[in-house]
């Protein structure tokens, strides 16, 4: 039997960043007739990074660990030779050196570095201005990359954060809702969930993006802080969902053989701060009106103690080892519902208090 297998390929900015830093690079060593060129466009590929903080850093580690090792390199080939064994050496030491000042990020250029310039042949024996043009190639494809990720297409992880954790909750509440109507697949769902544990650290690396880029204006600075955090309530907001679908999944059975007043009393509610979520989402990027959004906040703030209160009516003492299997699941929708609370108090408080800063123009990006 014959699999097919089709890849979607998806161009993102940092691809298109990646390919444009290497041409220029590429580019402006041959106007300046340094050879090989390739190893400014393996340099441009190498520093591209995901944020412009980051570029900059990567930057100056790699100008500061590319000097360090082509010095090493020139003083090893100058005093003891250049043999396989003794570029070896020097790599080793090269990464050493590196790792001792935590310029972890910098050791594959650095090396390619050192062995380019120890395994050269310089003509006419000038080995220092050929040692020289192969460190000015290596900063020329460096700072190309890092001007091109600041001036073309520069990350704006706020948009991509939002749309990740929007689709993430979206995908997470249609399981659980289908598994509440018994309506899901069990294998189908093994399978999501581990797609959703990919999601969830590509979530965290946006986010991680996000709060690394920095904010050039002073006055803006306090709306980025207080959108940091609601970003991190909606990513916990969002786990603690896929720990509800999670517990689920191994539950359901004792969830759909529940008492069949509890069992809707228990799908209505988690129904309802199913579409609370959804609002405060909305909400967060303008789309919903404040006045009916409150109005709907405030009965779904009683869900909690509703459940609980169907819980003890419901609960029987001649079958508690049915119950415990359930305790889990009820614990863990009591605490969705009090990260919500957080969230939407978050965002309300963000939303007046930050009228000037609360505009997202949020615009759907593809992933790169």
């Amino acid at each position: 039997m014959k699999k097919e297998i089709f890849v979607k390929m998806r161009l993102g900015a940092r691809s298109l960043k990646t390919g444009l830093a290497v041409a220029i690079a590429l580019i402006i060593s041959k106007l300046l007739h340094l050879t090989p060129v390739t190893m400014s466009g393996i340099a441009a590929a190498v520093a591209t990074q995901p944020s412009v903080r980051r570029s900059l850093r990567t930057m100056f580690d790699n100008i500061q660990g590319n000097v360090i090792g082509a010095i090493i390199a020139i003083l090893f080939v100058k005093f003891i030779g250049s043999n396989p064994f003794v570029i070896g050496l020097a790599v080793i030491i090269v990464i050493v050196i590196m790792l001792k000042m935590r310029l972890h990020p910098t050791i594959n250029l650095t090396m390619v570095t050192v062995i380019v310039i120890m395994s050269g042949q310089p003509p006419e024996g000038d080995f220092t201005k050929y040692a020289l043009e192969r460190i000015i190639l290596v900063l020329i494809g460096v700072v190309c990359a890092t001007i091109v990720n600041i001036v073309f297409l520069p990350p704006n992880y706020e948009n991509r954060l939002y749309y990740k954790i929007l689709n993430q909750t979206n995908e997470l509440l249609k399981w659980i809702r289908l598994m509440s109507q018994h309506a899901s697949e069990h294998t189908k769902i093994k399978q999501e969930l581990a797609s959703f544990d990919e999601n969830k650290l590509k979530i965290d690396n946006y986010y991680h993006w996000y709060k690394e880029e920095r904010t050039y204006f002073k006055k803006n600075r306090f709306a980025k802080h207080r959108r940091a955090v609601i970003f991190r309530q909606m990513i916990a907001s969002t786990n603690k969902l896929h720990d509800i679908l999670k517990v689920f999944y191994r539950t359901e059975q004792d969830f759909h053989n529940l008492p069949e007043p509890f069992k809707d009393t228990l799908k209505k509610r988690l129904d309802g701060l199913m579409n609370y979520h959804e609002r405060i989402l909305l909400k967060f990027n303008g789309k919903i009106r404040d006045e009916h959004h409150e109005e709907y906040a405030k009965d779904t703030c009683q869900y909690k103690k509703k459940i609980t209160e169907s819980f003890i009516d419901f609960y029987d003492e001649t079958a508690q080892t049915h119950w415990l299997n359930v305790f889990p699941l009820i614990a863990e929708i009591v605490a969705y519902s009090q990260l919500l609370e957080h969230l939407d108090m978050l965002v309300e408080s963000f939303q007046t208090y930050h009228k000037s800063a609360n505009k997202m123009n949020l615009v759907e990006e593809n992933e790169e």
